[in-house]
């Protein structure tokens, strides 16, 4: 996820994140994953993003097409951007776009890491509470967008 060439986007993008919280959620992201080390911090907050998910839980679908709609007005009243899904046959391809992952004062990048796994724990949630067996995840596909935070959910590794 880098800054985008459209500078309008990216003018749109760097508001996303209130200026109160930036410099606080990035120096928290960075010293989640200096202290605790970057697995048991992802960890931590795909558990975070699984309880996002079950303090606000989605209708009941029945396809692909009615839980995004459902997962697009969650993320809506929550200002966490958009997503889109589609099915790959061997998982459900999950991107998320216009999150608050950019902001100036994370340099390092630690907040976009961080943001992105609270978005494996949230997607995991929602999808398993639809009817998704356990060993199902949502897990990050680093090589998919350098604009977007694109997931697959499919059988955990």
């Amino acid at each position: 996820m880098t800054q985008s060439s459209n500078p309008v986007i990216s003018y749109y993008a760097e508001r996303q994140v209130s200026p109160q919280w930036r410099g606080t959620l990035a120096a928290m992201a960075a010293e989640l994953f200096e202290n605790v080390g970057v697995e048991p911090a992802r960890g931590f907050l795909r558990q975070t993003g699984l309880r996002l998910a079950e303090g606000s839980p989605l209708a009941a679908t029945e396809t692909l097409e009615s839980f995004q709609t459902a997962a697009n007005q969650a993320l809506a009243a929550m200002d966490w951007g958009l997503v889109s899904l589609s099915d790959a046959g061997d998982a459900v391809v999950i991107r998320h776009e216009a999150g608050p992952w950019r902001i100036a004062e994370d340099a390092a990048g630690a907040w976009p890491a961080a943001f992105a796994a609270l978005l494996e724990g949230l997607y995991t949630g929602w999808l398993r509470a639809q009817g998704a067996g356990e060993s199902l995840a949502a897990r990050i596909d680093l090589s998919a967008s350098d604009e977007a935070v694109v997931l697959r959910f499919a059988q955990a590794a």
